[in-house]
Protein backbone atom coordinates (compact mmCIF):
# COMPACT_ATOMS: atom_id res chain seq x y z
CA UNK A 1 0.00 0.00 0.00
CA UNK A 2 1.30 3.45 -0.96
CA UNK A 3 0.77 6.16 1.66
CA UNK A 4 1.42 9.84 1.04
CA UNK A 5 4.76 11.14 2.29
CA UNK A 6 3.38 14.13 4.15
CA UNK A 7 1.32 12.99 7.14
CA UNK A 8 1.47 12.90 10.92
CA UNK A 9 0.26 9.31 11.26
CA UNK A 10 -2.14 6.88 9.67
CA UNK A 11 -4.04 3.65 10.28
CA UNK A 12 -4.88 0.78 7.96
CA UNK A 13 -8.08 -1.10 8.83
CA UNK A 14 -8.72 -4.39 7.06
CA UNK A 15 -12.31 -5.48 6.53
CA UNK A 16 -14.31 -8.25 4.93
CA UNK A 17 -17.57 -8.05 3.03
CA UNK A 18 -18.02 -4.28 2.91
CA UNK A 19 -18.86 -2.37 -0.23
CA UNK A 20 -17.92 1.22 -0.93
CA UNK A 21 -21.53 2.22 -0.33
CA UNK A 22 -21.25 0.90 3.24
CA UNK A 23 -18.23 3.04 4.02
CA UNK A 24 -19.40 6.06 2.00
CA UNK A 25 -20.68 8.05 5.03
CA UNK A 26 -17.20 7.87 6.56
CA UNK A 27 -15.19 8.80 3.49
CA UNK A 28 -13.75 12.28 3.63
CA UNK A 29 -10.79 14.48 2.77
CA UNK A 30 -9.12 17.24 4.71
CA UNK A 31 -7.05 17.18 7.87
CA UNK A 32 -8.14 13.59 8.44
CA UNK A 33 -8.86 11.75 5.21
CA UNK A 34 -10.55 8.36 4.84
CA UNK A 35 -10.40 6.24 1.69
CA UNK A 36 -11.54 2.72 0.87
CA UNK A 37 -10.53 0.04 -1.61
CA UNK A 38 -11.80 -3.51 -2.01
CA UNK A 39 -10.81 -6.62 -3.94
CA UNK A 40 -12.83 -9.85 -3.83
CA UNK A 41 -14.61 -8.75 -0.61
CA UNK A 42 -11.26 -8.04 1.10
CA UNK A 43 -11.36 -4.34 1.98
CA UNK A 44 -8.88 -1.71 3.13
CA UNK A 45 -9.84 1.48 4.94
CA UNK A 46 -7.01 4.00 5.02
CA UNK A 47 -7.30 6.74 7.63
CA UNK A 48 -4.64 9.39 7.04
CA UNK A 49 -3.89 12.19 9.52
CA UNK A 50 -2.37 15.06 7.58
CA UNK A 51 -2.37 17.84 10.14
CA UNK A 52 -5.22 17.25 12.61
CA UNK A 53 -4.77 16.83 16.34
CA UNK A 54 -4.84 13.35 17.86
CA UNK A 55 -8.34 13.82 19.25
CA UNK A 56 -9.87 14.33 15.80
CA UNK A 57 -7.84 11.47 14.31
CA UNK A 58 -8.86 8.97 17.00
CA UNK A 59 -12.47 10.15 16.92
CA UNK A 60 -12.57 9.12 13.25
CA UNK A 61 -10.97 5.76 14.02
CA UNK A 62 -13.39 5.12 16.87
CA UNK A 63 -16.40 5.85 14.66
CA UNK A 64 -15.22 3.44 11.97
CA UNK A 65 -14.33 0.70 14.45
CA UNK A 66 -17.71 0.99 16.15
CA UNK A 67 -19.64 0.95 12.88
CA UNK A 68 -17.89 -2.08 11.36
CA UNK A 69 -16.63 -4.04 14.37
CA UNK A 70 -18.02 -7.36 13.13
CA UNK A 71 -16.38 -6.90 9.72
CA UNK A 72 -12.92 -5.71 10.79
CA UNK A 73 -10.26 -8.39 10.97
CA UNK A 74 -7.07 -6.35 11.42
CA UNK A 75 -5.80 -2.91 12.39
CA UNK A 76 -2.68 -3.33 10.26
CA UNK A 77 -2.02 -4.08 6.60
CA UNK A 78 -2.01 -7.87 6.43
CA UNK A 79 -3.94 -10.66 4.72
CA UNK A 80 -6.86 -12.67 6.04
CA UNK A 81 -4.72 -15.77 5.65
CA UNK A 82 -2.01 -14.37 7.93
CA UNK A 83 -4.53 -13.44 10.59
CA UNK A 84 -6.00 -16.94 10.37
CA UNK A 85 -2.61 -18.61 10.75
CA UNK A 86 -1.74 -16.32 13.66
CA UNK A 87 -5.06 -17.00 15.42
CA UNK A 88 -4.71 -20.77 15.02
CA UNK A 89 -1.13 -20.66 16.29
CA UNK A 90 -2.05 -18.53 19.30
CA UNK A 91 -4.93 -20.84 20.24
CA UNK A 92 -3.17 -24.11 19.47
CA UNK A 93 -5.57 -25.08 16.68
CA UNK A 94 -4.84 -27.54 13.90
CA UNK A 95 -6.51 -26.63 10.64
CA UNK A 96 -7.79 -28.75 7.74
CA UNK A 97 -9.45 -27.70 4.49
CA UNK A 98 -11.73 -29.32 1.89
CA UNK A 99 -12.33 -27.33 -1.27
CA UNK A 100 -14.67 -27.81 -4.18
CA UNK A 101 -15.47 -24.51 -5.90
CA UNK A 102 -12.26 -22.83 -4.71
CA UNK A 103 -10.08 -25.66 -6.00
CA UNK A 104 -7.12 -25.08 -3.68
CA UNK A 105 -7.25 -21.29 -3.35
CA UNK A 106 -7.81 -21.43 0.41
CA UNK A 107 -4.89 -23.78 1.02
CA UNK A 108 -2.64 -21.85 -1.33
CA UNK A 109 -3.36 -18.59 0.49
CA UNK A 110 -2.63 -20.20 3.86
CA UNK A 111 0.60 -21.80 2.63
CA UNK A 112 1.74 -18.39 1.38
CA UNK A 113 2.03 -17.38 5.05
CA UNK A 114 5.38 -18.19 6.71
CA UNK A 115 4.78 -20.60 9.57
CA UNK A 116 1.64 -22.11 8.03
CA UNK A 117 3.05 -25.59 8.64
CA UNK A 118 2.51 -25.05 12.36
CA UNK A 119 -1.27 -25.05 11.90
CA UNK A 120 -2.22 -26.51 8.50
CA UNK A 121 -2.40 -30.30 8.53
CA UNK A 122 -4.00 -31.21 5.22
CA UNK A 123 -5.88 -29.86 2.22
CA UNK A 124 -8.30 -31.82 0.05
CA UNK A 125 -9.78 -30.84 -3.31
CA UNK A 126 -13.01 -32.84 -3.36
CA UNK A 127 -14.32 -31.58 -6.65
CA UNK A 128 -16.66 -34.41 -7.62
CA UNK A 129 -19.56 -35.87 -5.70
CA UNK A 130 -17.71 -39.18 -5.54
CA UNK A 131 -14.75 -37.49 -3.87
CA UNK A 132 -17.02 -35.83 -1.34
CA UNK A 133 -18.51 -39.19 -0.43
CA UNK A 134 -15.22 -41.09 -0.37
CA UNK A 135 -12.96 -38.55 1.36
CA UNK A 136 -15.41 -36.57 3.53
CA UNK A 137 -18.20 -39.08 4.24
CA UNK A 138 -20.86 -36.84 2.70
CA UNK A 139 -24.01 -38.92 2.41
CA UNK A 140 -25.03 -39.86 -1.12
CA UNK A 141 -28.62 -39.15 -0.12
CA UNK A 142 -27.63 -35.59 0.80
CA UNK A 143 -26.09 -35.01 -2.60
CA UNK A 144 -29.05 -36.54 -4.41
CA UNK A 145 -31.62 -34.60 -2.41
CA UNK A 146 -29.97 -31.20 -1.97
CA UNK A 147 -27.11 -31.16 -4.47
CA UNK A 148 -23.42 -30.48 -4.07
CA UNK A 149 -24.06 -26.75 -3.67
CA UNK A 150 -26.16 -26.70 -0.52
CA UNK A 151 -25.90 -25.90 3.16
CA UNK A 152 -26.42 -29.59 3.92
CA UNK A 153 -23.47 -30.68 1.80
CA UNK A 154 -21.23 -27.88 3.10
CA UNK A 155 -22.00 -28.93 6.66
CA UNK A 156 -21.26 -32.59 6.03
CA UNK A 157 -18.05 -31.69 4.21
CA UNK A 158 -16.80 -29.58 7.10
CA UNK A 159 -17.69 -32.10 9.80
CA UNK A 160 -16.37 -34.96 7.67
CA UNK A 161 -12.96 -33.32 7.86
CA UNK A 162 -12.90 -33.87 11.61
CA UNK A 163 -13.68 -37.59 11.42
CA UNK A 164 -10.70 -39.83 12.18
CA UNK A 165 -8.28 -36.90 12.00
CA UNK A 166 -6.39 -35.17 14.79
CA UNK A 167 -7.56 -31.65 13.91
CA UNK A 168 -9.56 -28.87 15.56
CA UNK A 169 -10.96 -26.65 12.81
CA UNK A 170 -12.37 -27.69 9.43
CA UNK A 171 -13.10 -25.40 6.48
CA UNK A 172 -15.18 -26.52 3.49
CA UNK A 173 -16.24 -24.70 0.33
CA UNK A 174 -18.81 -25.63 -2.29
CA UNK A 175 -20.46 -23.48 -4.92
CA UNK A 176 -21.34 -22.79 -8.54
CA UNK A 177 -18.87 -20.43 -10.22
CA UNK A 178 -20.28 -20.84 -13.72
CA UNK A 179 -20.39 -20.09 -16.48
CA UNK A 180 -23.34 -22.52 -16.37
CA UNK A 181 -25.57 -23.89 -13.64
CA UNK A 182 -25.09 -27.44 -12.39
CA UNK A 183 -27.44 -30.39 -12.87
CA UNK A 184 -29.62 -29.12 -10.00
CA UNK A 185 -30.06 -25.73 -11.62
CA UNK A 186 -28.00 -23.94 -8.96
CA UNK A 187 -27.70 -20.22 -9.74
CA UNK A 188 -24.23 -19.12 -10.78
CA UNK A 189 -22.66 -17.24 -7.87
CA UNK A 190 -24.29 -19.28 -5.10
CA UNK A 191 -21.82 -20.84 -2.67
CA UNK A 192 -21.60 -22.15 0.87
CA UNK A 193 -18.78 -22.17 3.39
CA UNK A 194 -18.84 -24.73 6.18
CA UNK A 195 -16.85 -24.22 9.38
CA UNK A 196 -16.64 -27.10 11.85
CA UNK A 197 -15.08 -27.50 15.29
CA UNK A 198 -15.31 -30.22 17.92
CA UNK A 199 -18.08 -28.18 19.57
CA UNK A 200 -20.23 -27.63 16.49
CA UNK A 201 -20.19 -25.59 13.34
CA UNK A 202 -21.73 -22.92 11.14
CA UNK A 203 -22.74 -22.69 7.51
CA UNK A 204 -22.49 -19.42 5.58
CA UNK A 205 -24.42 -18.70 2.38
CA UNK A 206 -22.77 -16.49 -0.22
CA UNK A 207 -24.52 -15.09 -3.29
CA UNK A 208 -22.45 -13.02 -5.71
CA UNK A 209 -22.20 -11.95 -9.32
CA UNK A 210 -19.09 -11.72 -11.44
CA UNK A 211 -16.78 -13.86 -13.52
CA UNK A 212 -15.68 -17.34 -12.51
CA UNK A 213 -12.34 -16.53 -10.89
CA UNK A 214 -13.71 -13.46 -9.10
CA UNK A 215 -16.42 -15.61 -7.52
CA UNK A 216 -13.92 -18.30 -6.50
CA UNK A 217 -11.56 -15.77 -4.90
CA UNK A 218 -14.46 -14.20 -3.00
CA UNK A 219 -15.49 -17.59 -1.62
CA UNK A 220 -11.89 -18.36 -0.63
CA UNK A 221 -11.65 -15.06 1.24
CA UNK A 222 -15.00 -15.72 2.89
CA UNK A 223 -13.86 -19.16 4.02
CA UNK A 224 -10.73 -17.75 5.65
CA UNK A 225 -12.61 -14.87 7.27
CA UNK A 226 -15.24 -17.12 8.85
CA UNK A 227 -12.56 -19.60 9.94
CA UNK A 228 -10.69 -16.69 11.52
CA UNK A 229 -13.78 -15.71 13.49
CA UNK A 230 -14.12 -19.29 14.71
CA UNK A 231 -10.44 -19.47 15.68
CA UNK A 232 -10.65 -16.18 17.56
CA UNK A 233 -13.70 -17.38 19.48
CA UNK A 234 -12.12 -20.69 20.44
CA UNK A 235 -10.30 -19.17 23.42
CA UNK A 236 -13.62 -17.83 24.73
CA UNK A 237 -15.23 -21.27 24.36
CA UNK A 238 -12.42 -22.78 26.41
CA UNK A 239 -12.78 -20.32 29.31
Amino acid sequence: MVVEDQFKNYCVIKTFGLKRADIEPYLKSGSVSVDYSEECLDGTILVLNKDADEVEFHKTLDAINAAFADRIYSDCDCSIAKKLVDACRENGLRLIVAESVTGGMVCSSIVDVPGASEVLTEGLITYTNAAKVRRLHVKLSTLETYGAVSKETAGEMAHGLLENRDVDLGIATTGCAGPDSDEKGTPVGLAYVGIATRKGGKIYRINLSGDRNYLRRCVANAAMFYALKSAQNSDKEND
